[in-house]
């Protein structure tokens, strides 16, 4: 894959609500990356994963860039929570043999997520009840909460004496606000000993940050950008998960959109050029809010919400993806795809691709190449179907609402044959029928899809226009 941004950051963002395959474009870009380019995290922490395939073996990053198994050097911005023992732990899942932790920088600005933000996570997202709004309860959301109040830890604090002391002070914060606001038992001796073997996890997550190279990350990015070389932006979450601009408020709590990778790295917007948009064949969510193309509806998501997938495994053995009920299309789809959280382990709701979400979240990130994921899955379908349009109060329309919660939605469905076989039959190749669709998407989406998505693994891809 070519990177045609010279002097400018190329932010690789996902254009749904998250799960889009970003790790694997990023991986597959990475491979062709040299030791002096750069792959970047902006935003986020450990409530995402990356799921990467490689040599037959599959990896989750929640923390690390995509790029670790490539050569180019790997960073962790500014605009990340990021937790210690979290990172440590997913340091020591990468064979012995891949060299990475020389060319792993971490931005002295990022905030650390402490035991009592997780603690404070779960407690609050029990305490709203049929409101919640699908936490992964990583401590993600107090932990930014703690930067606008101006009280948080960031990476750079853990080198100076005080440290501690002010840890001290912040978990006493957080420890008062959980019993005067919830009436939480902070002596209760169960906690006291979960949180005394959290705390042991996290001061071995502290030494392990000390032991790293510590980068401002606008003065690395620069550096790498006015030297000729690439820098990759690695989003995580989706566009439709943005604090602002998603599908509020059952959003995160960080700019998961192309323009937040200005504030994410300290760098001027006029270095951020076109974004690689990343989307699936077709539509999941994790979580509560409004999905207007799921398949099985409200059923749908009342099931994912309560289910386990040991539960649906034996429920349905072997969901037919042509079944007349949707909710057991629906299904099908989640198994065929392996549409399980791989943070939370929950269940992803599905659907259908939806047109106007996805131009949405291509104007707003300046998305000019797209790359599909996972067309491979509808494989044991007879027929896809997209939606074109909405219709809101009997209007047609292509414009999503900002208050999509509020409003009561009919979605306006193309349906398209499906190739006969597994994609993965046709090499580089692509059947007319993938094909067909893949040219409708381009044309209705105003951008070219660079690359297919046929399985799994790095190599399982068709790419286009080069």
């Amino acid at each position: 894959m070519n990177i045609k941004n010279k002097y400018k950051i190329t932010p690789v963002i996902g254009l749904q609500w998250g799960d889009e395959g970003k790790g694997k474009s990023v991986a597959r870009i990475a491979s062709h990356l040299k030791t002096s380019d750069l792959i970047v995290r902006f935003q986020g922490g450990n409530n995402a994963g990356h799921t990467i395939w490689h040599k037959s073996k599959c990896y989750v990053f929640k923390l690390i860039p995509s790029g670790v198994f490539g050569k180019a050097q790997i960073h962790l911005g500014a605009g990340m929570v990021i937790n210690g023992a979290a990172l440590l732990q997913e340091t020591q899942t990468i064979p012995l043999n891949i060299q990475f932790l020389n060319r792993m920088s971490v931005s002295p600005h990022a905030v650390l997520t402490l035991p009592t933000h997780i603690l404070l996570d779960s407690i609050l997202e029990k305490s709203k009840g049929k409101k919640k709004i699908g936490s992964t309860g990583r401590g993600i959301s107090p932990s930014y909460t703690d930067l606008i109040m101006r009280r948080a830890l960031r990476v750079g604090d853990i080198f100076h004496n005080d440290f501690k002391k002010k840890y001290n002070a912040l978990s006493l914060e957080h420890k008062n606000f959980l019993s005067n606001v919830f009436g939480y038992d902070i002596s209760n001796k169960k906690l006291k000993e979960e949180l005394k073997e959290s705390e042991k996890n996290f001061w071995q997550g502290i030494k392990f940050l000390s032991s790293l190279t510590i980068l401002n990350s606008a003065d690395l990015v620069e550096k790498t950008l006015s030297s000729g070389n690439k820098v990759i932006a690695e989003g995580a979450q989706g566009t439709l998960l943005d604090v602002r601009f998603g599908n509020y408020p059952f959003v995160t709590s960080s700019h998961t959109i192309a323009s937040g990778v200005g504030t994410g790295l300290g760098i001027s917007p006029v270095s951020i050029g076109a974004s690689i948009g990343v989307l699936k064949a077709y539509t999941t969510k994790v979580g509560e809010g409004p999905f207007p193309t799921e398949l099985g509806g409200k059923k749908s998501a009342v099931w994912c919400r309560d289910n386990k997938f040991a539960y649906e495994k034996e429920k349905f053995q072997n969901p037919n993806p042509n079944s007349q009920d949707e909710f057991e299309q629906g299904v099908a789809l989640r198994r065929r795809g392996n549409e399980i959280g791989a943070v939370t382990g929950r269940l992803r709701r599905t659907g259908w691709l939806d047109i106007p979400l996805v131009k949405y979240a291509i104007k707003i990130n300046n998305a000019t190449e797209l790359v599909l994921t996972k067309l491979d899955i509808l494989n044991s379908f007879e027929k896809i179907k997209v939606c074109t349009d909405y219709i809101i109060n009997t209007q047609k329309t292509q414009k999503t609402p900002f208050d999509l919660s509020r409003k009561k939605i009919k979605c306006v469905y193309k349906s398209f044959p499906v190739w006969k076989g597994k994609l993965s039959d046709y090499g580089k190749k692509l059947p007319k029928e993938a094909l067909d669709y893949i040219k409708f998407l381009e044309k209705i989406l105003g951008a070219k899809i660079i690359y297919v998505g046929t399985g799994p693994e790095e190599h399982h891809v068709v790419e286009r226009y080069w």
